[in-house]
């Protein structure tokens, strides 16, 4: 293993640090922040590819994907107004 190798592997981690970061950008520069990591990603995953294999590029571009598309660290609003929403019981049938 060559420190190309090495230095592709630590830009694809950092790629996939940034894409789970991206959904906590403010929503009037999420869409400019998901295409900046789109343009980052493409060059990241074409050196990955040459240097570690087609089977690693495949892998790690089925990972950019999902983390694209899913966006796991998504914030959730609809939990937090349920919790509130709980603080009053919820009616009933002989409730008004």
């Amino acid at each position: 293993m060559t420190g190309l190798h090495v230095i592709s592997g630590a830009m694809a981690l950092l790629w996939v640090i940034l894409a789970s970061l991206q959904p906590r950008v403010t929503r009037r520069h999420q869409a400019r922040s998901f295409w900046a990591v789109i343009f980052l990603g493409v060059p990241v995953l074409g050196w990955l590819t040459l240097h570690w294999g087609p089977v690693i590029g495949v892998a790690a571009f089925v990972l950019g994907l999902c983390l694209l598309l899913f966006q796991p660290l998504r914030p959730r609003r609809g939990e937090v107004t349920r919790v509130i929403m709980c603080d009053t019981p919820p009616p009933g049938p002989g409730s008004p």
